[in-house]
């Protein structure tokens, strides 16, 4: 696995060689400090040499300097490879969850996968990051026990058996950065909204062939991210070599102090205080060691769940199919049709029907009949276990899935609307729309006078899922939205059932136009808007009791009129 987390690693193989570099040169210096501590003892405070008493202290200095400055470039580096990456691996996660099948997202939880996206992610991140601190712990440590042997094998063997037991935590370091960490959480804040959104209504983002659009603003916001977390990490990374600067220059300075205190014979040197130097500056990278591990075998974990997701074959809804779906539709039809969601009861029992170019039909029947799992076998969201669905006469498998998409304008009942414009929305149904086409969508869909009235027009946002506007208003720009698309096959699945009755009239007359020369398909519980259909067809419990004109089916006195004389009395 670590080998798969690597791979993402190999564009900036320059960036970890010298971040590896970086991680050698602060554990040699490490290993220099408990040996400078010799000469120290020998040269200073034994031969009284002054001359070496004015060279220690600089040297001093200067290895901690060059520590700090190989430590901060290392954290640096580490910190923009690691981050970049994980934008990398986001992006291709993100990628592989737009184009899952539908039913993947019924059975990952939205939370599971926004876990997915960004914690396991983020733990990913530090794999290879961790592989050069473990580097660098173990050549500290094999230069500081070097120096024990040096000093004394005997005592080094004794020290070596019993330190486990004699390192205890001495220091603990918490730098909280809180302007910069309270914007990255809200630039992650709003990164968490865009992916809930994108889950939320894959079904709209699947309706109108947006996947890229979503792919999209997920990167944009990601930058934004990726910017502030550098910013962060550029302060975070400064501060612990300067604390250690300061400490070393603090440490010259005690050593000339106590240099001059050896030379006027109040202090005895020992060359037991070197050895000490060593076996104290080796507990850290000991303790460093274990943890680093942990995160590796974390990293290793996360990357187990983000890769099986994204090793899933592209759903074959997805990808089956390379006929394009041009020009007009002039018949759909389903050919005994058998469909059930995944380990359940079947919902539809051989379903048969047929729908002529210009044609109206109805689907009426009380809730779980199966009605809206019809319309969603059409625009391909799943494929059914028998039977067939045709366009022209074709397998829908066979058509290419983004051209049956577009082919298709959809109208749920439960509206979805993105966290922006107006105008956006209704754009959404078809792109490449000039703002007057939007206009006229609007209006047609009795929606330009609420717009009008709002302080921004077409330009105000409508909140998250569209909150910020009335269940009827929502409506009416889901409505607009599928009339701008101009698409030859319609689906209304209670496109109406937020309206008040003066609005649903004015709805009416604009889908009576908008349905004209289109192939319509309608759910409605309010049979007064299915009155008019050329086909009425009654389900109950996944099976047709009953097909024909409003007429026909109130003089067989079957199911549909008794529906019909419990809505308006008639039958």
């Amino acid at each position: 696995m670590l080998k798969r987390i690597s791979s993402y690693f190999k564009p900036y193989v320059s960036s970890l060689v010298s971040a590896l570099i970086c991680s050698l040169l602060v554990g040699g210096v490490t290993a220099a400090t408990a040996k400078l501590v010799e000469p120290i003892l020998d040269d200073v405070f034994i031969k009284h040499d002054e001359m070496m008493l004015k060279v220690i202290p600089i040297v001093v200095v200067l290895l901690f300097l060059i520590k700090g400055v190989a430590r901060y470039a290392q954290q640096v580096i580490l910190v923009r490879v690691g981050e970049t990456v994980v934008i990398k691996i986001r992006n291709d996660l993100m990628s592989a969850i737009q184009y899952r099948e539908m039913r993947f997202f019924e059975e990952n939880a939205t939370g599971a996968l926004l876990a997915r996206m960004l914690t396991d992610v983020a733990a990913m991140q530090g794999a290879i990051p961790s592989v050069v601190d473990f580097i660098r712990h173990v050549f500290a440590a094999i230069g500081l026990v070097t120096v024990l042997f040096m000093q004394d094998w005997k005592l080094a063997i004794i020290a070596l058996f019993v330190m486990p037991l004699a390192i205890y935590p001495v220091k603990r370091v918490s730098h909280l950065i809180k302007n910069y960490t309270k914007r990255v959480q809200t630039r992650l804040g709003l990164l968490s909204k865009i992916l809930v959104e994108a889950f939320s209504g894959i079904e709209v983002v699947k309706s109108f062939g947006t996947e890229e659009r979503e792919i999209g603003r997920f990167l944009d916001e990601s930058d934004n991210v990726l910017r502030q977390i550098l910013k962060r990490a550029r302060v975070n990374a400064a501060t612990s070599p300067f604390l250690e600067l300061l400490g070393a220059v603090g440490a010259a300075l005690i050593i000339g102090y106590g240099g001059h205190q050896v030379l006027k014979g109040t202090m005895t040197p020992g060359n037991f205080f070197s050895f000490l130097t060593a076996l104290l500056l080796l507990s850290e990278p000991v303790k460093k060691l274990g943890s680093v591990n942990n995160r590796i075998q974390q990293a290793i974990g996360a990357a187990e769940r983000v890769f099986g997701i994204m090793d899933e074959e592209r759903a074959p809804m997805e990808t089956v199919g390379k006929i394009p779906l041009e020009g007009d539709v002039t018949e759909v039809s389903f050919e005994d049709v058998h469909f059930s969601y995944a380990k359940g009861e079947e919902v539809l029992k051989g379903i048969s029907f047929t729908a002529k170019k210009g044609e109206m039909v109805a689907f009426v029947g009380d809730s779980g009949a199966g009605k809206s799992t019809i319309l969603r076998l059409l625009p391909r969201f799943y494929m059914p276990q028998a039977g067939f669905i045709r366009i022209n006469g074709r397998d829908i498998k066979e058509y290419e899935v983004a051209s049956l998409r577009r082919s298709i304008a959809m109208v749920n009942q439960n509206t979805f609307l993105f966290d922006d414009t107006i105008y956006n929305n209704i754009l959404l149904g078809r792109p490449g729309a000039t703002a007057a086409e939007v206009r006229a969508a609007a209006e047609a869909a009795n929606a330009i006078c609420f717009i009008e009235e709002a302080d921004e027009g077409m330009d105000t946002f409508v909140g998250e899922r569209g909150d910020m506007l009335s269940g009827g208003q929502k409506q009416r720009i889901s409505i607009a939205r599928a009339i701008l698309r101009d698409a030859p096959i319609l689906i209304l699945d209670e496109a109406t059932s937020a309206l008040d009755s003066e609005s649903e009239q004015a709805i009416q007359n604009a889908l009576a136009g908008l349905m004209e020369g289109r192939t319509t398909f309608v759910i409605a519980h309010r049979l007064s808007t299915v009155r008019h259909a050329d086909k009425i067809i009654f389900l109950k419990d996944g099976v047709v009791i009953e097909e024909g004109r409003h007429e026909e089916l109130i003089a067989k006195n079957g199911e549909y009129a008794r529906v019909c004389s419990i809505q308006f009395g008639e039958g």
